[in-house]
Formats: structure tokens, sequence, C-alpha cells
């Protein structure tokens, strides 16, 4: 019996020893890339399994796993494709050499144009536009608010001001097509999708200033986007809670014919629901466009791009309950509406190139474009308001039971508009470029027609306490009105030559771009002319650094809206504002963390003359419709860019401004205590876009066990802006608004190793989880103006979107 026991015990220990054995299985090795130089920082781990690891410096790794044989074996790093291998063995399991692909992105296009450098330009990437939480959907433009001179308080808009500029004077270009928005919209949450589609795109460069004489007639910023022209079969889509987009790539055999197409959908109803006016949101927002080419031959090209949009706007608001003021003075309104609002906006571009490239020293390109908006704006809008005391004036909260509700003011507001605008534009452009020796010498000669035919009628009747505002004993008035029809027809001729070429010196070399501009437009028959220049210095004595200088006049010619007085009518004797431009600055590279980093700084200064002063409310702009102002913005931005977390980009800005005019004919009177009247002249006031400091922050961080796993983090934070009550004169636009601060995060996940483990097509796979507005921080974007009894008008804040959730799923292949 004993030696039964005996023998039973020994089974068992041995069948012990042997699944402890089994537990405890090393698994070691290293990693490496094509080239047999170590991966630092890989990530190692088991499928279906928790059993993992890193890599250290030399990519070596070592870890103990229970896990039973056989198992695949994962290894994943940023910047290469991730890998997966079988291991069948407990040897195989000791002596893992694991080798690892770097990504390889096609090149879609490469232009070589000499020896040119990008000199006021600063080089983003698009594929970012993903991974950046923003609640604009994706918009390329969420990516250039984080920007280096860029200043932003609204993320239901695409639209942005640079360095002291509105939202009018920034240039967009896409394959060299001047792009256009629309004319009538009136707040962030109209306007959809933004022209540029992030899929598409090749290339992106954004300059805040001080750019050459081949971009046009504006006085802020540029950005000059590429499309792609694909290499192969390739595509990607994406869904959110915020809209869905596709899109589609590919190329002949012969490798002549390439075509990508795009298609966007996105609806801000989710976003708009966390107003203070609730109500029954239908926005709709939908584009598509695509760029084609086709070789001729070896020296002809065809190009052809095209862009429909179409963006409805529906909404019928119910009530709203706002409570604003100080701890002293604490108020809430409530407003109770009837009425609805109906927009449409549809937007169709065309354009065809033609190149040709006779040898390798020149280059000419001929483009017809035609561009067409239809926008109507509808509303009937009326609003019943009653203003009440939150707190007693000892501090106390009053007890509606016992002291009743205070209301200190009750009206009704109705708002009315028909407004409709059909515009278009045509141009027929001819483009060189020419290399001689050390210099590259570009040109181009642009006829352009214009048409607009605008019917306004708009206004706004707003009855406090029984009293029709403003008060008259004789006839209703209301607070606005315009009411008007116009047609204008005009005509440009537009023309730039610039000459880029290097300058050696004994202490480094120079790299100067000069160029002078032209425009003519017959609307006022005004000849601009715009000289330019840009210097890029770097020395031999520091390698690491580059120096750089721009300069020149910077005109802006008035558009369509520019033209239009606040009435209505129209000024046909409108000038071109002017500013004298002065850039300068510097990029450093240092060391830090064992890694390479870009610090940046510029200073500027822009001395305007001839401007036209304007009021802003939301993202609607009412210019004077006078040259009747002068003005300045001064300022200087730093911008940190490199591998915070290694492997990965991020960046931050800081900026510091100031912009104030001096309306040459604005003046009020004062009497003193025996009634005499003085004349006092308001002198320079701040500008509409007077943002004091700026902050922006895009990080980017991983996991270090899990490099699959990462954390996107944008923040963005702007001082106050001025403003002032409704159709008041520009001096009163003393008022600050509270600032602009905001932090959107997102957790995203990469699925990619996940799906190729069965041989998929899928490129990149993304899963992400953002939150907007983190803090949940109430931010201020206009003001609800109402009255009390004794006819004190309050400024009532319209906040913008709380805190929300998105989920997303990007996928390219």
């Amino acid at each position: 019996m004993k030696k039964n026991l005996l023998a039973c015990w020994a089974l068992l220990s041995l069948m012990l020893c042997a699944q402890f054995a089994h537990a405890q299985i090393t698994v070691s090795g290293i990693v490496t890339d094509s080239l047999n130089n170590a991966v630092p920082f890989a990530n190692i781990s088991i499928l279906s399994g928790r059993a993992g690891s890193v890599s250290n410096e030399k990519g070596e790794f070592s870890f103990i796993t229970n896990q039973y044989l056989p198992f695949q074996l994962q290894v994943s790093s940023i910047g290469y494709h991730t890998k997966s291998i079988r291991i069948n063995t407990i040897n195989e399991a000791q002596s893992i050499k694991l080798t690892l692909l770097l990504k390889q992105e096609s090149l879609e296009e490469v232009n070589i144009e000499g020896e040119r450098t990008e000199q006021s330009f600063t080089r983003l990437d698009p594929k970012l536009t993903h991974r950046l939480p923003d609640a604009g959907g994706g918009n390329i433009e969420g990516l250039v608010k984080s920007q280096m001179g860029v200043s932003s308080n609204n993320e239901l808009s695409s639209q942005y001001r640079v360095r002291g500029g509105n939202y009018d004077e920034n240039l967009v270009y896409v394959n060299d097509i001047e792009i256009y928005r629309p004319f009538l919209i009136r707040s962030g949450q109209q306007e959809g999708l933004s022209f540029v589609n992030p899929n598409l795109i090749s290339s992106l460069k954004f300059s805040p200033g001080g750019f050459e004489a081949q971009y046009g007639d504006k006085m802020a910023s540029v950005l000059d986007v590429r499309y792609k022209t694909p290499q192969q079969l390739a595509g990607s889509i994406s869904a959110s809670l915020l809209g869905a987009s596709a899109h589609l790539e590919g190329c002949s055999k012969d490798k002549r014919f390439t075509a990508i197409a795009g298609v966007r959908y996105k609806t801000n109803q989710y976003l708009l629901g966390s107003l203070d006016v609730s109500g029954d949101y239908n926005p709709s927002f939908f584009d598509t466009q695509t760029f084609l080419t086709y070789q001729l031959s070896d020296k002809w090209q065809l190009e052809a791009l095209g862009y429909y949009s179409e963006n409805n706007y529906r909404f019928q608001p119910v009530d709203r309950e706002t409570s604003f003021g100080t701890i002293n003075e604490a108020k809430k309104l409530k407003v109770y509406f009837e009425g609805r609002e109906k927009d449409v906006f549809q937007t169709g571009l065309g354009a065809v190139s033609l190149n040709f490239s006779p040898n390798s020293e020149h280059r000419y390109r001929l483009t017809a474009m035609g561009y067409r908006t239809y926008e109507e704006v509808t509303y009937d809008i009326m609003g019943q308001y009653w203003l009440q005391n939150i707190e007693n004036l000892d501090g106390s909260t009053p007890n509606p039971q016992e002291d009743g509700i205070q209301n200190i003011g009750v009206g009704t507001n109705l708002e009315h508009a028909r407004n409709d605008l059909l515009g278009s534009i045509q141009n027929l452009a001819i483009k060189g470029q020419h290399t001689a020796g050390n210099h590259l010498i570009t040109w181009q000669l642009k006829y352009q027609h214009e048409y607009f035919k605008d019917y306004i009628n708009e206004w706004e009747m707003r009855d406090s306490a029984d009293y029709s505002l403003p008060y008259s004993d004789k006839e209703v008035r209301l607070m606005y009105s315009y009411n008007s029809e116009n047609t204008t027809r005009s005509n440009r001729i537009t023309s730039y030559v610039q000459d880029e070429f290097k300058l050696q010196t004994q202490n480094g070399y120079i790299l100067v771009n000069a160029g002078v501009r032209t425009n003519y437009w017959d609307f006022n028959n005004e000849f601009l002319i715009s000289p330019r220049i840009n210097l890029l210095y770097y020395p031999n004595t520091a390698i690491k650094t580059r120096y750089r200088l721009a300069g020149g006049i910077y005109y802006q010619s008035p558009f369509y809206r520019e033209i239009r007085r606040p009435d209505g009518s129209i000024n046909d004797k409108i000038k071109a504002q002017k500013s004298i431009q002065l850039v300068g600055g510097f990029d450093h590279i240092f060391e830090a963390m064992e890694r390479e980093f870009k610090f940046t700084a510029e200073g500027y200064y822009k001395h305007m003359t001839r401007l036209n002063p304007y009021q802003i409310d939301n993202v609607r702009i009412r210019y004077l419709g006078h040259n009747n102002a002068k003005g300045y913005a001064a300022g200087i931005d730093f911008k940190v860019h490199g591998e915070f977390v290694q492997g990965v980009e991020s960046w931050a800005n800081l900026s510091l401004m100031k912009t104030e005019e001096d309306l040459l004919d604005d003046f009020y009177l004062t009497t003193d205590e025996e009634g005499q009247p003085t004349i006092v002249y308001p002198g320079y006031i701040p500008r509409p876009s007077d943002q004091r400091v700026s902050f922006s922050l895009f990080f980017q961080d991983y996991l270090p066990s899990n490099p699959d796993f990462r954390v996107n983090l944008n923040l963005l934070f702007a001082t106050d802006l001025p403003f002032g009550p409704p159709n008041s004169p520009r001096y009163q636009a003393v008022n600050r608004m509270p600032a602009y601060r905001r932090v959107d995060i997102g957790f995203s996940k990469d699925l990619t190793g996940w799906l190729n483990q069965k041989h998929s097509l899928v490129k990149n796979c993304w899963i992400s989880l953002e939150v907007f507005n983190l803090f949940n921080i109430s931010n201020t974007i206009s003001y609800y103006w109402v009255n009390d009894i004794h006819n004190r008008q309050y400024a009532v804040p319209n906040y913008l979107t709380s805190r929300r959730l998105n989920l997303k799923l990007a996928a390219s292949f």
C-alpha cells in the first residue's frame, strides 16, 4: 500500500514539475531593422495572452510567460510595420530575432524647382488631421489653428485669425487655384465643411505672413495645398458621430492617367445639442471633389479639379435659459422662441490646367477656372424674454413664494431675413517657370471676371416693456434694417514676377526671393504695385541656425462684401487696404533628451493705412464700406517643435500681439457742468481681432508597453476679444469677452496588427474616443442684447459647445 502511495506521489510530483517547468518559459531575443540596426522601445507581446515586454536601447528583450506552446508573438514600433511570428518550441522562444520594416509612403508627386527653399512657409503633415481631436470634424483648419501666429475662439468654425487679421485676410490655394468661402454665413454652426479634403492632400504649407509675390492680394496668411497624383490603387474610409468620409485613388497601368476622388458628409447636430438655445437642429453638409491628371506626352500634361458642396442648415428654436453677471449682480435670462431658420449654401468649382515642359529649364501652365455660389438665408424668429435677478441686493437668493420673481425686464425680439446671393467668378491664367543658372524665375498673368447679384431684406424689431426700441411717439422704429438689391460686374487683371537665387558669402549663403505683384480692378479703376522680398541666411559658423527677413507692401483689394456699406448700398469709390510689413526671425535646432528639437521665433510689424473698419458678430463681418482708418499690428511668436515623446511629433506655440486702429472721421460730444459741448476724438482703439496673448499645444504620447495605444491632446488658449453694443459706433467696442480656453483629448488604438493577422489589405486602422472640451468650459462667442424696464442694456453671453464624446473609426487600404 505504501509503495502504491509513493508511486502515486512521485507521479504527481513529476506532473507538477512538468507543469511548473512549462509555466516558466523564457522568451528572449533582439529586434532590428532591415539594416541590422537595433530598434529600441519596440513593443513585444503574446497574442491572446497578457505577457510582454519592451526592447531596451540595444533592441534586446526578455520576459517569462506561462503561455502554452505554440503561441503567436507580435512586435510593433512607431514608424515600422507590425510583425507576428509563431513560436513552436522552447528553443525558438529563447533565440528570437525579429526584423521590422520601415513604413514606406509612396511619393505621389515630386517637383524639383532648382534650389527652391520654403522661406516663409511651414510644412504640415496632413495625416495629423486624423489624429487631432477636433470638434470641426477633421477639417484641415483644425491643424492650422494650432500653428504659430494663429488664433481662434470658435470650435464650430473653420475660420481663423492670423497676426491681427480677420477671416477675410487669409488666402487658400489648392493646386494653384484660389479658393473662396461663402459670403452670407453668420455663425460657425452654419459653415459645415471647408473646401480642403484632408484625404486628398499630398503636401500642405502655411505662412503666417511675409509671403512671396506669387501669392495673391491679402494681408494676413497663405495656406498652400497640393492634391495627390496617385501611383497605385488605395483608399480610405472613416466614420464618427460627426459624419463620415471616404476616398479612392488610383492610376492606369501605364501611369499616364491618375484619379483621386473623395466624398464627405458632416452633421454637427450632436454638438449643437449642448448649446444654451434648445430646439430642433437639423444641419446637413455634403461635398464631393476629384482631381484628375493625364499625361498626354512627355511634354504635355492635363489636370482637372472638380468640386461641389451643399450645406443645409435647419433650425427651429424652442427656448433658452442663461445665467450671467457677477457675484454681486447675478441675473438670469429666459427666452421662449417661435419660428424657424432655413439656410442653403451651394458651391461649385471647376478648373482645368494644361502643363507644358519643353525641357527641364522651362515650364508653362495654362489654367481656366469657374466658381459659382448660391446662398440663401431665411429666418423669422420671435423671442419673448424675461430678465430676472438671481440675488437680492444683500446677496441673498430671492424666494419666489415670498418675494416673487424679480423680473427686471420683459420684452420681445422679432428677427426677419430674406437674403439671397448669387456669385460667379471665372478666370484664365498663364504661368511660367524658368531656370537660368542660379536663378529660378516665376511669373504669371491672370484675368478674372466677377459677378454678384445680392438681395438683402433683413431687420430686427425689439419691444421692451411695451415700447418699441428705439422709442418714438410718432412711428414704430426698428433696431436695424438692411434692405437693398445690388448687381455688380467687374474685371481684374493681376500679374507677378519673382526671382529666387542664392548668394554665397564668406560667412555663409543667402537665399533671396524678390518679386513684384500688380493688380488692376476696373470697378474702382485702381492700379496696385506690391514689391516683396524674402531673405534666408545660413551662417557657416552655426549650421543648426538660420535667419529670416521679409518685407513688402501687401494690398487687400476689395471683394464683394467689403464694398457694401452697413445700409446695403455699394461704395464704388472703395480702395484697397494697404499694409507695409516687416517680418524677422530665426530657426534653431537644439538637442534635449537625446533628441533634436526646433525652436522658432518671429517678430513682425504691420503699418496699415486705408483700412476698411468692420464689426464682427460670431463669424459674420460687417464692413463700414469706407477707407477711413489707419492702424498697426505688432507682435512676436515662439514655437518649439519636436518629439516631446520619442517617435511622435508635438509642438507648442506662444504669441504676443497688439493691433489697434484710428478712425479718422469719428468723434462724439460731451458737455461740462455748464452745458458747454466739447468734441472728443477717440483716437486709437483695439481692432476686433486684438487678441493680446494666445497659446496652443498639440501633444502626442503612447504607452511604452503598448505603442499602438496613443493619446493626442489639443489645447487652445486666447485672451479676450473686444466687443461693443450692436449697431453702435466703432469707438464703443472697447468691452472685452472672456478668454477662450479649450482642451480636446483623444484616445486611439491601432487595430492594424490585429487585422493583418489574416493577411488583410488594410494599411492602417484606428479606433478613437475623443473628449471635446475636456474641462467643460463655457466659452463666449457673441452676445444676445436685452433691455430692462429702465432701458438699461445687458449683454447676455452666447456660449459655445460643452463637453461631448465622439467615437471615430478610420481605415486606409
